[in-house]
C-alpha cells in the first residue's frame, strides 16, 4: 500500500535549480533511407550546432552564476550560533556534462547543506522529544530565483541566437 503524502506537497530529495536544454540522437529514427537522412542531418547540425551550443552554454553559465549569487543573498541566515550564514554561503553553480548530442546544462545547488533546502523552502513540523510541538514557518527563496532564471534564459537565448 502506497504511503500518502502529508500536507500540501510531497517532495523527496534536495531542492535545486536545473538548467538544461538538449536534443536526442537522430540516428535511430527509423529504417531504410531514414537512417541515412537522419545521419546527414545530424552531421550538418554538428557543424552549425557547435557554435550555437557554445553560445547557449555561455548563457546558461552567466544566468546560473547570477542565480547562485542571488540565492546567497536571499537565503535565510541564522544570526546566532557557530554556523551563521553557512547555508547561504553554500549556493554554487556547476556546469553540466557536455555530451555528443548537443546537451547544454547546469545546476544551481547548495553544496554545504543540501538537506536544508526543502525544509527551509516549505517549512516543517517542529519535533521535541518525539512530539510535535509546533511548525517552523516556510521561508521561500528558491522558487523566486528559479522563475527568474526561466524568464532571463528565454530572453537571453532569443537575443543571443538572433530571434525577435
Amino acid at each position: 500500500m502506497a504511503r500518502k503524502p502529508r500536507g500540501t506537497h510531497h517532495r523527496s530529495g534536495n531542492e535545486q535549480i536545473v538548467i538544461t536544454l538538449g536534443s536526442g540522437d537522430l540516428t535511430g529514427m527509423g529504417q531504410g533511407g531514414y537512417g541515412y537522412l537522419a545521419k546527414t542531418i545530424q552531421e550538418e547540425l554538428m557543424n552549425v550546432g557547435v557554435e550555437v551550443n557554445d553560445d547557449m552554454q555561455a548563457v546558461f553559465d552567466e544566468v546560473g552564476k547570477e542565480a547562485a549569487k542571488m540565492l546567497r543573498e536571499s537565503s535565510p541566515k541564522n544570526p546566532k550560533g557557530k554556523h551563521s550564514g553557512r547555508y547561504a554561503k553554500g549556493w554554487v553553480y556547476e556546469k553540466g556534462k557536455r555530451t555528443y548530442n548537443f546537451k547544454c546544462s547546469g545546476v544551481v545547488r547548495n553544496k554545504t547543506d543540501p538537506q536544508l533546502t526543502h525544509l527551509l523552502e516549505y517549512g516543517h513540523p517542529l519535533v521535541r522529544n518525539g512530539k510535535v510541538v509546533g511548525n517552523v514557518e516556510a521561508k521561500p527563496h528558491i522558487r523566486e530565483v528559479a522563475e527568474w532564471c526561466a524568464d532571463v534564459i528565454d530572453h537571453k537565448l532569443i537575443e543571443t541566437l538572433g530571434g525577435k
